[in-house]
């Protein structure tokens, strides 16, 4: 595994409350399941695209065809605090990052609440 890399492709699996209609202020996604791809890169790594204090996140959401409905990437999140990830679900994915690299990420979606340690 690459040094700047401490999750690579972990797929969380959510609920998705509506299929994809017509009317094109409705959600844009297939019902079903989706899942999301987070990649956390290591702090303080010379060279790499994050040198600073935090850890840094890539986020990419897809739906249950599979089709990519939301992409983050490079967010910057402080030491325990909460960062909100958006794309064409209907609520955020809230994350909160660790103070050390074996503390677990935790995640928020729509009431739902688990950690990587789950």
């Amino acid at each position: 595994m690459h040094p700047s890399s401490f999750l690579s492709a972990l797929a969380i699996l959510l609920p998705l409350a509506s299929a994809r209609p017509a009317d094109p202020l409705a959600p844009r996604f297939a019902a079903g399941w989706c899942t999301f791809h987070v990649k956390q890169h290591q702090r303080n790594v010379a060279g790499e695209p994050n040198s600073s204090n935090d850890y840094h996140f890539d986020f990419v959401i897809l739906d249950s065809a599979h089709a990519e409905i939301g992409r983050t990437i490079g967010l910057a999140i402080p030491n325990q605090e909460t960062r909100s990830v958006t794309s064409d679900l209907p609520f955020t994915i809230d994350v909160t990052g660790g103070i050390i690299d074996a503390d677990p990420i935790s995640f928020r979606y729509a009431g739902q609440h688990w950690t990587t340690a789950d």
